[in-house]
């Protein structure tokens, strides 16, 4: 079988498979109500390649067609104090971006619900005067700020005469690791910040966390595009920007801040992490495997979305002991069942009330806020956290 060329670099040599799976669910963040059609649910394969020359992960197996994003998608984690913080400081750095002196004309490319869009303007206390969002899956009804607008559309060329010329800040969060044509999509993210003096701020999940911690569960369909700063700041060089990116969210994710300019040499790649999480993501699995088969009481996960549907899945498939129930303080989500494998999610009362006596966390980020809760309902559960 042929290389399967990079699609940021087009890099063929020393390139790895991280990870194979099939049958996985096409969407980790749907809400479904019968136990029938979440086991049922539609799915794909993915077949995880790492560029070993500017070190981009692409899923090589992944169908555009398999993907809709539609009403019963449901990822919201404002529930968690911690991710609203997080927020918080992210919105509060676009700002900043703009000088105190100056008005803010936000542009956002894949604004979801236009929820980070509201607080960037909330947060601005009156500095925003105008906010653009494009985003096809755009849904609500509520009322938007005054002085904001959202296209239902994808971006792309065709939609750079409704950028306004005013515009001095552009941010896209959480949506470039869903696109498969990452050069169409970097493109048209470059486009409209290669004007004038804008800033590009781009927020994604930072695929080096992955490797160094192992982390089986942060691969999934939806992410068929997953980036390290330095595949970030190859694909923006492309485009004549010059980029730097931080880690944030607990290292989990990165923030890259990006401008028109010549961009810097480009920093060298980490050759061990590939390998190294192969072995690593093995062994762990193998570890949650006698961890599941020795546990004294029912076992449930704390967190419902892509990482718990993913980690069920995986367990699933090595005929672990069965876990009870999934936990999620998503209200959305609570009496649905995950996708393929049927695992009923439901309220930490209703997990409590089941007998759960040990509770696996799936974000580490979340540790301290679930630990707290779990002692204040009295709770006598083990708390082991994924990735700790």
């Amino acid at each position: 079988m042929p290389a399967i060329p990079c699609p940021i670099c087009k890099n063929t040599d020393g390139n790895l498979t991280l990870d194979q799976r099939a049958k996985v669910p096409t969407l980790q963040n749907v809400t479904l109500r019968e136990p029938a059609a979440a086991k049922e649910f539609s799915t794909g394969e993915i077949e995880m390649e790492w560029c070993a020359k500017c070190s981009f992960v692409w899923n090589a197996a992944f169908d555009a067609d398999l993907i809709s994003y539609n009403a019963g998608y449901n990822n919201d984690v404002s529930y968690s104090a911690y991710y609203v913080a997080h927020l918080e400081a992210m919105a509060d750095r676009v700002i900043a971006s703009v000088p105190d002196d100056q008005p803010i004309h936000y542009l956002e490319i894949g604004c979801g619900e236009a929820d980070f869009l509201k607080l960037v303007m909330d947060r601005a206390n009156g500095r925003c005067v105008s906010a653009f969002g494009f985003d096809p899956s755009f849904a609500s009804t509520d009322p938007l700020p005054d002085g904001a607008v959202v296209h239902r559309s994808f971006f792309g060329p065709d939609q750079l005469p409704l950028v306004p010329a005013a515009t001095n800040v552009i941010c896209s969060r959480h949506t470039i690791e869903h696109v498969p044509d990452v050069q169409s999509f970097v493109s048209a993210l470059a486009s409209p910040a290669q004007q004038g003096s804008r800033k590009l701020f781009i927020e994604t999940p930072n695929v080096n966390w992955v490797l160094r911690q192992g982390a089986f569960q942060d691969f999934f369909y939806e992410h068929c595009s997953i980036y390290t700063p330095e595949s970030m700041a190859a694909a923006l060089a492309q485009q004549g920007m010059r980029a730097t990116t931080t880690p944030v969210y607990g290292g989990q994710y990165m923030w890259t801040e990006a401008e028109a300019g010549v961009p810097e040499a480009a920093a060298p790649i980490d050759m061990t992490l590939a390998p190294s999480y192969i072995a690593q993501s093995n062994a762990m699995l193998d570890g949650w495997e006698q961890f599941l088969q020795e546990a004294d009481g029912p076992v449930a996960l704390w967190g419902g979305a892509s990482k718990g549907v993913t980690f069920a899945l995986l367990m699933a498939e090595r005929g672990s002991a069965e876990l009870t129930c999934a936990v999620d303080l998503n209200t959305a989500k609570q009496g649905c069942f995950m996708p393929v494998t049927g695992l009923p999610i439901v309220s930490p009362a209703k997990a409590q009330d089941m007998g759960v006596r040990n509770l696996i966390v799936m974000n580490p980020n979340y540790r301290d806020e679930i630990v707290d809760l779990v002692a204040s309902m009295d709770w006598q559960a083990k708390i082991t956290v994924l990735n700790d």
